[in-house]
């Protein structure tokens, strides 16, 4: 299974970006510290999410992943310098694993990604390193914040080669075809074989053997791959046996047995091919706890030898003393016998003591049955002598003990590790985001009639709802209260009474009323040419509000709450935040919300767990203040 990204890929995903230029860097976030995602503002194209994965797959991902509330300190420095930059450039050095993306602010900018090893991402100035995710030191290069950035030694570039250069790396090489290919031609193994299947040479075939007529023909077949990848036409995610072996920039030859699988883009194959293969990383993290549970109980094993043999020994040191007088004059008589005479002597006369079950001349040793205890003595030596040696085994065993006590803590702690990273891996595929439809970047939510309504999140987005937005037909909605949002209620001309007063209801509830804990309030709706921008003499209007003129259809007695829901919006899940009368007929499990004493936060958290779906789209949509569950039909929310 493919494990890194290769320079073809680089070259392929080098060219999809080229669709970011232009483009301003929104904010930059990291998780993980392995993780890092730039989301960035394409004019025309709208929000792009560039992700640097595990610090080796990079892609423009199509799905937002689970991001950190809070930056990271990385992230937060990467911001305060690249925030609002623009994308000038983005290319690929060389024929290396390394992408630079060029943004411009004040002065200019290089992200470097270098996509090899264990993967770095370095921002660099004028020449000089401002932050990196690791500090590494080489012989030839030094990379840390402050130091002079240096790309690593150039090598081999089959895009800039042409024929002669080919011809004289072949000839150098004292290897067979395809390693000359993988290593002095800078191709790696796989497109090795690439260009091997392709010029019809036998890979093992020596290099300084090969013709020119071979070396015409492999330089011909390096172009064609090259060339390909660089227009990545037709990405694939190779399957075997259906899981996902591999992901190229466009069919392969050493594929043609298996199936493979085309997409639009690179990012979208990588993306397929990362996210499908996370069950054999589930059952290859099963496997490791299982190594981990296996080793937890031979350390336990271990350690319940380690104390038996402690008591026997600490047994048999008692023991020597109990019998001090008989023992002593076994070894008494065996340090005479040893005075002048054969191992074959020694042996012979002290197994003729009573007591004596074994000698060995050649070590000094004896073994004695007292009491029932088997002991091995040195009997050159005292009874005291050898009781300490004993006693001293036991304090070496007792220190052993000890070690292997925090070898086994430190087991169990992998354990935990390992078994909180699948329950987290678990919890992040539950998360899937949904689908992501353009009226998100606002509060919104979907009328009883089916009509959608929108508002302002802020000032900006106010101003926004209102002049982008609305036209002749629809109509506008405020609660009657300083700072609430502009509301807009698409194809409003047809609305209901019923679907007027649930727009009240939402421009009530995402007002400053939630925060002052309010039970009621009041809202109106107009229509869309009694919303003017446009001030009387001597007043001023500012951003985010408006003058309205004319006669204001008010609604009394509105309940301030909410439900959030599960719904289907054009054939898609959706978990939306609207008036009760919006959801309840609609959905299964929902909830409704009021002011409370809740942190905000804390029931995004259990929301976003009990529907399966990340933090942040459940924080979106919740009205602006503390809350509490006033009603659950059918959501399993732990904690409440």
């Amino acid at each position: 299974m493919k494990t890194e990204m290769s320079a073809f890929d680089i070259l392929a995903i080098a060219r999809e970006m080229q669709d970011l230029i232009g483009g301003h860097l929104d904010k930059i976030f990291q998780w993980d510290r392995k993780n890092i995602l730039f989301r960035i503002n394409v004019p025309g194209a709208g929000k792009k999410e560039l992700l640097l994965q595990d610090m080796k797959w990079l892609y423009v991902s199509g799905e937002r992943p689970e991001i950190p509330d809070t930056p990271t300190q990385f992230a937060v420095h990467l911001r305060k310098h690249l925030s609002n930059g623009r994308i000038v450039s983005v290319r690929q050095k060389d024929f290396d694993r390394i992408i630079i993306i060029e943004v411009q602010k004040e002065k200019t900018f290089q992200i470097v990604l270098e996509i090899f090893g264990e993967g770095n991402l370095i921002v660099t100035s004028d020449g000089t390193i401002l932050n990196c995710v690791v500090s590494r030191q080489w012989r030839h290069r030094d990379i840390r914040p402050g130091a002079e950035y240096k790309f690593p030694p150039p090598r081999f570039n089959p895009i800039t080669a042409d024929l002669d250069e080919f011809r004289q790396t072949v000839h150098s090489s004292t290897s067979d075809a395809v390693r000359t290919l993988a290593t002095s031609s800078n191709l790696g193994g796989q497109y090795a074989e690439e260009v091997c299947l392709r010029a019809g040479i036998d890979k093992s075939a020596k290099a300084k053997d090969l013709t020119d007529g071979d070396i015409e023909r492999m330089f011909k077949a390096l172009r064609e791959v090259v060339d390909t990848a660089s227009k990545s036409t037709r990405p694939c995610v190779v399957v075997k046996d259906g899981m996902p072996e591999d992901v190229t920039p466009f069919p392969l030859t050493q594929y043609s047995d298996a199936t493979q699988e085309q997409y639009p883009t690179l990012s979208e194959a990588l993306q397929s091919f990362l996210s499908r293969r996370k069950a054999d990383t589930e059952e290859k993290e099963n496997e490791e706890i299982l190594r981990l549970r296996r080793q937890l109980d031979k350390q336990k094993e271990t350690m319940e030898q380690m104390r038996t043999e402690i008591k026997s020994l600490s047994t048999n040191a008692e023991t020597l003393y109990t019998n001090y007088a008989t023992v002593d004059a076994i070894l008494s008589k065996m340090r005479q016998t040893a005075e002048g005479s054969t191992w074959e002597e020694i042996k012979y006369e002290g197994l003729a003591l009573a007591g004596v079950k074994d000698v060995n001349p050649s070590k000094h040793q004896l073994t004695v049955e007292i009491e029932e205890h088997s002991i091995q003595l040195d009997y050159l030596k005292g009874v005291e002598e050898n009781a300490d040696a004993i006693y001293g085994k036991t304090r070496e065993l007792k220190e052993k003990l000890n070690g292997a006590l925090r070898a086994v803590k430190e087991t169990g702690s992998k354990i935990r590790q390992e078994e909180r990273g699948l329950k987290k891996e678990a919890t992040l595929t539950r998360a899937k985001k949904t689908k992501e439809f353009w009226f998100e970047s606002y509060k919104w939510f979907i009328t009883s009639g089916g009509k959608l309504v929108i508002a302002g999140r802020d000032a900006r987005t106010n101003d926004k709802v209102v002049k982008k937005h609305m036209v002749p037909a629809d109509r506008f909605a405020h609660a009657d209260v300083h700072g609430a949002p502009s509301v807009v209620v698409k194809d409003g001309a047809t609305a209901t009474e019923e679907e007027m007063r649930e727009a009240c209801i939402f421009a009530l509830a995402h007002s400053k009323a939630w925060n002052a804990g309010a039970m009621e309030g009041s809202s109106y709706w107009v229509m869309p040419d009694q919303v003017s921008k446009t001030p009387e003499p001597g007043e001023f209007v500012p951003r985010g509000a408006f003058i309205i003129r004319g006669k204001r259809n008010y609604l009394y007695h509105l309940p301030v709450e909410l439900a959030v829901g599960e719904i289907d919006y054009q054939g898609e899940r959706k978990i939306m935040c609207g008036p009760r009368s919006s959801i309840e007929d609609i959905s299964t499990k929902f909830v409704v919300l009021a002011p409370g004493k809740t942190n905000r936060n804390k029931m995004s958290a259990l929301l976003a767990k009990a529907f399966g779906v990340p933090e942040e789209e459940i924080s979106r949509i919740l009205p602006p203040g503390d809350v509490e569950i006033r009603e659950n039909k059918g959501v399993n929310v732990e904690g409440q």
